[in-house]
């Protein structure tokens, strides 16, 4: 497989002869929202904070599906996206959202898996926050698990902390790679998603899988940069994390 960090939570990935484009967001940069930041210079900074790496045509050069965790901002923006794209999102409510956008080929992922000519892809449980009170104003997010034959399994966790469900998908498909989003992006109610911490777990539950971090460096509300996941990486000898840069391929 070649997974491709774009920007943020936004991926391309070439796998079992498909191309899968994740939560895109391309959106020009600082022409988006401004999330309640706790750090108080990052107050009224808007997002994306850094530009594309490439053109969204580029981007979406070969791309045969595009799967959504969840209708957040930062997760599914309609800007350049071609109509004809075929989307598919995790549940039927949102991709009634994505219809109304005008978006002709949406399918909504309620079964417990579905197949993309070789490949199989597994929707997976998510908590979005620390807290009922996060979880609630956060709403439902999944992830998902890719199977194909002669590739290595593959679990994007998605917006998550690390929690049972997360232990409970490790423990059942035993990944070989997990893609992590690790900004810890924090507001005034509550963490949404992983800290190092919560990485660190990940890594101890699977020590067998390569672990690339993502969601860094975009969003005004996170607390950790690819610079501070790296040294922590480093510091506590986790030799499987890697922090691709915007625009950087990795082939496992």
């Amino acid at each position: 497989m070649i997974i491709q960090q774009i920007r943020n939570a936004t991926l391309k990935i070439e796998y079992g002869g498909s191309t899968f484009l994740i939560d895109p967001w391309f959106q020009d940069q600082g022409t988006g929202f401004s999330a309640k930041a706790v750090k108080p210079e990052m107050q009224g900074i808007r997002c994306p904070m850094n530009a594309l790496p490439y053109t969204p045509e580029r981007i979406l050069k070969d791309v045969d599906y595009c799967l959504v965790t969840h209708l957040h901002f930062d997760h599914f923006c309609e800007d350049y996206l071609p109509r004809d794209l075929r989307i598919v999102a995790q549940n039927h409510e949102d991709a009634e959202k994505i219809r109304q956008m005008g978006f002709e080929y949406v399918t909504a992922f309620e079964s417990e898996l579905l197949t993309f000519g070789d490949v199989t892809i597994h929707k997976t449980k998510a908590i979005h926050g620390d807290s009922k009170e996060v979880v609630k104003k956060m709403g439902n997010v999944c992830g998902y698990v890719f199977e194909a034959p002669g590739e290595k399994r593959l679990y994007l966790a998605a917006d998550t902390i690390y929690c049972s469900e997360v232990e409970q998908t490790i423990r059942q498909y035993q990944p070989e790679v997990i893609i992590l989003n690790c900004c810890e992006a924090t507001t005034p109610i509550g963490r949404l998603i992983m800290n190092l911490s919560d990485v660190e777990k990940v890594c101890k539950e699977a020590p067998q899988a390569v672990v690339i971090a993502s969601h860094l460096d975009s969003v005004n509300h996170a607390l950790l940069t690819r610079k501070d996941i790296k040294e922590f990486a480093d510091e506590k000898g986790l030799s499987a994390i890697r922090v691709p840069a915007d625009g950087e391929c990795i082939t496992v």
